[in-house]
Order: structure tokens, then C-alpha cells, then sequence
């Protein structure tokens, strides 16, 4: 049998490049700020994912970004949050940074949908720096129906 040798960071590579490519061509597409295919650095933000018995609610923070700097997609099985946060210096004078702790620049999440979800039913809402995302779970009765023979 042969040895796999597995390293933890083996992934990260392939996440990276598949994240450039599909901001990349968000970007060209008029679907994302302009500076996000030019950055090579994402961060990415704070989420909460809850289920409910109706609907999967992701709820993103977001603050100091405005509702026109983020995108939300969903593409095959997979929900995509993008955008940026502009860095804006504070102060009128030429002041100098001690320290510089939040994250600025284009982000990006990538969530795997899970079976079940309506994609057609998804809505998001910005309010207050917060982002949320409600994925509805597809009812039993759109699952099965049955047919009617003529």
C-alpha cells in the first residue's frame, strides 16, 4: 500500500487560483468592483451559517463596506460573497499609522450549498454592516409531485 503523504496546506493553492479566476471574470463582467481582479491579497469575513427548519440564514460581517462594493452569486452548488472594503485614512493631516488591525482590500467567502436548497429563492440583505443571506430549503412537495396520467 502506498504511503500518502498529506500536508495540511495542499488545498490552498487550488483555492487560491480558482478564486482569482472567478473574481477575474466577475470583474470583467461588470459584476464586481474594478480593483478586486487586481488584487492578489482577500480577506475574508466573519460569518454565522444557522438552519432552520425553512432555510440555511448566513449572516456576514460587513462593516465599513458599502451595499454597492459586495456581490452575492450563487453558481451550480456553490454561494460566492465578494467585494471590497476601501481604505480610508482618517485625519486631515499626513499622520502616521501605529498600527493597522482591519482588513481592507477585496474579500471573498465561498459557501458549499447543501442538497435541498431552493437557488431560485435566495434573497440577501444589507442593513447595518451586517449581510444576510437566506437560502430557502426546497419543500417536500416540490421535491416529489406526482403525475398525472392523461
Amino acid at each position: 500500500m502506498a504511503k500518502l503523504n498529506w500536508n495540511p496546506w495542499m488545498g490552498l493553492a487550488d483555492m487560491k487560483a480558482e478564486l482569482e479566476r472567478v473574481l477575474a471574470e466577475a470583474a470583467r463582467r461588470g459584476r464586481a468592483p474594478s480593483a478586486v481582479s487586481e488584487k492578489a491579497y482577500f480577506w475574508a469575513p466573519a460569518a454565522d451559517v444557522l438552519e432552520t427548519a425553512e432555510a440555511f440564514v448566513i449572516t456576514m460581517e460587513l462593516p465599513g463596506v458599502e451595499r454597492e462594493d459586495v456581490a452575492v452569486e450563487v453558481k451550480t452548488r456553490t454561494l460566492w460573497v465578494y467585494g471590497e472594503r476601501a481604505f480610508v485614512k482618517l485625519g486631515e493631516g499626513e499622520g502616521v499609522y501605529h498600527s493597522l488591525e482591519r482588513s481592507y482590500g477585496p474579500f471573498a467567502r465561498r459557501f458549499a450549498l447543501p442538497k435541498g436548497v431552493d437557488r431560485g429563492g435566495v434573497t440577501a440583505v444589507f442593513r447595518n454592516g451586517l449581510l444576510e443571506i437566506t437560502l430557502p430549503k426546497e419543500s417536500p412537495e416540490a421535491r416529489r409531485r406526482r403525475i398525472p396520467i392523461y
